[in-house]
């Protein structure tokens, strides 16, 4: 149990980067799982895959006033990809699943998925891309005006 408790608090700390915010998602996570499944704490791997993509429920919910400014970008650009893209990409990219894992998306081949992926990486690196240039260009800005 204890080591299900840690590796949900460790995806909770790579998606936040702050200790405390981690503790609190992942609990969160923990228990909306458990509620929603009605176990008696059973760790399994379906429950376990469930309380992850809980946790990236909760961390694309959160005010991204908790977070640094990357954090900040990196949620903004998640959350403008459309639902599978966003889904794909955290199963994939960031919790290192593979594709073929049972990713619990319905309708979707396996082929279907793999675009869906690429789709998503390329957006993300465009919108990522697009904001730091946005940045980049109002700090030439302010420095012409002085």
């Amino acid at each position: 149990m204890e080591i299900f408790f840690r590796k949900v608090y460790t995806i909770a700390f790579r998606l936040t980067g702050d200790k405390e915010i981690a503790g609190e998602i992942a609990t969160s996570a923990i228990i909306n799982t458990i509620i929603e499944l009605s176990e008696d704490y059973k760790v399994i791997e379906s429950s376990f895959k469930l309380t992850i993509l809980e946790l990236i429920r909760i961390f694309l919910n959160t005010p991204s006033s908790h977070y640094n400014d990357n954090f900040k970008g990196i949620q903004n650009a998640l959350l403008k990809l459309k639902p599978i893209n966003r889904a794909v990409i955290i199963w994939k990219d960031m919790l290192g699943y593979k594709v073929s894992d049972n990713i619990p998306i319905v309708d979707y081949s396996y082929d279907e998925l793999l675009r869906e992926l690429i789709c998503g990486r390329k957006e993300l690196k465009d919108y990522i891309s697009l904001e730091n240039f946005e940045a980049f260009e109002m700090l030439k800005e302010t420095d012409l005006k002085y």
